[in-house]
């Protein structure tokens, strides 16, 4: 009984134990992820809400940027600037001349500011005097220039203008004029060229404030913060939810660690935290920069007020916990007996097993998991033997297919290697076949135009020449024309056309020629019509591709020409795959070329005796063998190969390039390659 307790008393403890750490951690984790949830949440919306109240004030400043831009366009103001310059430079703005301007165009002014939602509009003439304001405070009449306004916001504004000529946008500062602070947009304005003055606009703060002042999602204890870097301190331009006089008395001092949402805010940095406000009291803040007013925007709300509900969920998890626990400590205890008896008794029958009684039989008292157990401890001395011997045998099928799996393996890769392979081999007779086809089609395209331009060059040419013949009989029969033909003809340097026009027809016949001898070039390198085999000329086929690689053989700065020497045996027509021959020939020499290249720009010439006469030079030699074999060899003076890679040469998709075909197999003909290739380049 003794022991029974004891393993009852076990069974409690892990009982609990196992389902308490669950408990715990399922519990912890689930409040934790529920409060990051939560947390994320509200930084989430408070980011949207913050970057639709930017892109509000953004769009609300662009527009009346645009505003701004169109009124400077209006000739009714572009006349009225002028105007109010005259006569404030003659008489003054308390001139009669004066006043009928006035009465002239106020109108106008005032009715744009009403429509377009402004505040205000001054006229500032180039010299800086103020020379007009819809509404008159003490601003008009002002000399910007003057010393003591130099410094002012609006001073600044309209220097700004008028030196980079395009719209800009003030801080928002104090306006002393209004006792309020205001912001100003200013827009040059042009007549032929020249600035003749600047239209300044002060915006609406009712439209601005509007933005601010919406608390939609931001609860109870919400509320935006719009400020402006002004010297070195970031000013509240607009009142609080919590500070209505906050505007212009409320300060933050700039600092090297930017702590404060404000500051990261009008430094550019876009993010969210958990801080405290300017009344002390714990928030959740996310912040955006508005560009426009050099400013950033803050959107807070209490974390009293928006992690609320967190506290609740706490309290009703821990209710549920401690109400589980008291669940599982009955069911554990209750569980441990039922488990504990059968298994004490199975303990003592373990026991005289251990002192070699293996004819002993465990009773079998229950049905469950521990009956089992017991009949399996009985049957398990019988089944020991047997089971060493499957082991065995088992250990012994697992070795054999290891092997085999090993043969397989090595015969799979091989037949993987075979297939790519061969699906290179396959794209690549793809790829060639689509350029023939592009370059015949090309070909075919290009050809027509130019034959038709090289047909009539002759029915031109004639044309010319009779009414060059017209002109030289008109000057003989008309020595001395009147002086309008004479200007004329010294305007068009008739002389220099006489003699020059015979040579442009010269070379725009060259010109046609030669374009006609690149298309035949490159329908004979193409071959698309002659995908079997035929009779062809190899030399045709060779000089096609050298026409075709002419650009490359050409001197350019960083290396000298390349020359090609031909030594051309008398060769019969000769039956191959013309277009897969012509391939052959290209990939040939463009690699000699490109190994030639490579050779002058690596500086690799010191391993010649003279490098400054080096010539690069590639021959191409061909001469009957006999009656059946015709040889072509195409050799370079670069570096040639080492004899691994000789050796390697014609074996099946070999390539000592990145991009490279080995195509001189299967031309209805054979490659073969010089012991020489070690020192220079032959095929």
């Amino acid at each position: 009984m003794k022991k029974q307790n004891k393993i009852v008393n076990k069974l409690l403890f892990w009982f609990l134990l196992i389902s308490l750490i669950p408990l715990t951690v399922i519990t912890s984790a689930t409040y934790y992820l529920s409060s990051v949830a939560h947390k994320e949440e509200v930084k989430n919306n408070l980011m949207t809400i913050a970057a639709s109240k930017a892109n509000k004030i953004e769009n609300y400043v662009r527009e009346k940027q645009k505003e701004a831009t169109a009124i400077t366009k209006i000739p009714t103001l572009i006349e009225g600037i002028k105007k109010y310059q005259i006569v404030f430079n003659k008489y003054g703005i308390n001139s009669p001349e004066y006043l009928a301007i006035d009465k002239q165009f106020r109108p106008f002014l005032t009715n744009y500011i009403e429509v377009f939602g402004f505040s205000n509009l001054l006229l500032i003439s180039p010299s800086g005097d103020t020379i007009f304001t819809v509404k008159r405070e003490t601003e008009l009449g002002k000399n910007y220039y003057a010393e003591i306004y130099q410094d002012s916001e609006l001073a600044k504004l309209f220097e700004r203008t008028k030196t980079l000529m395009q719209v800009s946008i003030s801080n928002f500062d104090y306006y002393p004029a209004i006792n309020k602070p205001a912001a100003f947009i200013s827009s040059p304005v042009f007549k032929d060229g020249l600035i003749i003055g600047v239209v300044i606009l002060q915006l609406n703060n009712e439209n601005f404030y509007q933005v601010v002042s919406d608390r939609t999602g931001l609860g109870k204890t919400g509320e935006t913060l719009v400020a402006s870097k002004i010297d070195d301190k970031i000013t509240l331009i607009a009142p609080t939810r919590h500070d209505q006089n906050a505007a212009f008395t409320r300060n933050i001092q700039i600092s090297n660690h930017q702590t404060h949402p404000l500051e990261k805010a009008i430094k550019g940095i876009i993010g969210n935290e958990i801080t405290t406000d300017y009344r002390g009291k714990k928030i959740i803040a996310a912040w955006r920069y508005l560009p426009s007013l050099n400013g950033g925007l803050v959107v807070k709300i209490d974390t009293g007020e928006a992690l609320g509900s967190l506290t609740i969920q706490r309290n009703l998890v821990i209710m549920l916990g401690i109400l589980t626990l008291i669940v599982v400590m009955f069911a554990a205890i209750i569980v441990a007996k039922s488990i504990s008896e059968p298994i004490v008794n199975l303990t003592n029958i373990v026991q005289k097993f251990s002192l070699g009684n293996f004819k002993q039989q465990a009773s079998v008292i229950t049905h469950d998991e521990v009956g089992v157990l017991a009949e399996s401890f009985n049957q398990m001395g019988q089944q020991l033997d047997n089971l060493y011997t499957n082991l065995e045998e088992q250990n012994s099928q697992l070795q054999k297919s290891k092997v085999q799996l090993r043969e397989k393996n090595k015969e799979l890769k091989h037949t993987l290697e075979q297939l790519q392979k061969t699906q290179i081999q396959m794209l690549h007779s793809e790829k060639m076949s689509s350029l023939g086809q592009m370059v015949a089609g090309i070909a075919h395209e290009i050809n027509n135009p130019i034959n038709f331009i090289h047909g009539n060059i002759k029915y031109t040419k004639e044309y010319i020449d009779n009414l060059l013949d017209l002109i030289k009989i008109y000057q003989n029969k008309y020595p001395k024309p009147p002086a309008e033909i004479r200007d004329k003809i010294e305007e068009i340097e008739l002389d220099f056309i006489l003699k020059d026009i015979s040579k442009i027809m010269d070379s725009m016949k060259l010109g046609t020629n030669r374009v006609s001898e690149i298309i035949k070039s490159l329908r004979n390198f193409s071959r698309l019509d002659e995908a079997h085999i035929k009779e062809v000329d190899i030399h045709e086929g060779i000089e096609s591709t050298l026409l075709i690689l002419q650009n490359r053989l050409k001197p350019k700065p960083n290396y000298p020409e390349i020359k090609i020497v031909k030594e051309y045996g008398q060769l019969p027509l000769v039956e191959c795959y013309p277009g897969q021959l012509n391939q052959v020939f290209m990939n040939l020499l463009t690699n000699a070329i490109d190994v030639l290249e490579e050779l002058t720009i690596n500086s690799s010439l010191k391993n010649f005796k003279k490098a400054e006469l080096y010539e690069p030079i590639i021959t191409i030699h061909t001469e009957i063998l006999n009656d059946q074999w015709v040889a072509i060899r195409i050799t370079d003076n670069g570096f040639g190969m080492t004899k691994d890679i000789c050796s390697k040469i014609f074996d099946p998709f070999f390539t000592s390039l990145t991009d490279s075909q080995t195509t001189i197999r299967n031309r209805k003909n054979s490659g073969e390659r010089d012991d020489k290739i070690k020192k220079s380049g032959m095929v």
